[in-house]
């Protein structure tokens, strides 16, 4: 048996395996950008069921204001149990989507900070403009946790249409 030699049998095999390798990597990464981006994805669900977590905590705080005793406790306990399904809500849709990627602190929060302050500004606009117009203090902290859990709503529906269309570009 002859021996063999570590050497292409063709002066031009080299540059035909470099191309096949650059194409190998440049799938992978790819593949890698659309594994970060459906990472990224959350499910139609989570809108509706994170405004009702902000909506129905202060729809119950408006009901016990007069009722005093145990409908405050009962407000009190829901209001925590509406920030636990915020939580819960935050590691199912962590969890759900098989592909951990985690993103340092920075652009964590260059992501959520303009829809944040959007949706702070508005929620605080709606509650100016109730107590402006005469209405209560219940009513004009129900209509901010309105405007705050369908804004959520709606930054999560743009959110998924972004990444959507991003995916649909990416191939």
């Amino acid at each position: 048996m002859a021996p063999q030699e570590n050497t292409p049998a063709r002066p031009g095999d080299t540059a035909v395996s470099a191309d096949f390798a650059a194409e190998a990597l440049q799938g992978i990464d790819t593949a890698r950008e659309r594994a970060r981006l459906t990472a990224g994805l959350t499910p139609a669900w989570y809108g509706p069921a994170a405004g009702a977590a902000l909506i129905v905590p202060a729809l119950v705080d408006a009901w016990a204001r007069g009722r005093g005793g145990w409908a405050v406790l009962l407000s009190l306990l829901i209001a925590f149990a509406g920030l636990g399904v915020l939580l819960v809500l935050v590691n199912v849709v962590r969890r759900s989507s098989g592909v951990r990627v985690t993103l340092p602190w920075s652009a964590r929060l260059r992501r959520v900070g303009v829809p944040l302050l959007v949706l702070l500004a508005a929620g605080g606009a709606a509650y100016g403009l109730c107590r402006q117009f005469g209405a209560d203090q219940a009513v004009g902290k129900v209509a901010m946790f309105v405007v705050l859990g369908l804004g959520v709503w709606v930054v999560f529906v743009a959110r998924n249409a972004s990444i959507r269309q991003k995916l649909q570009v990416a191939g």
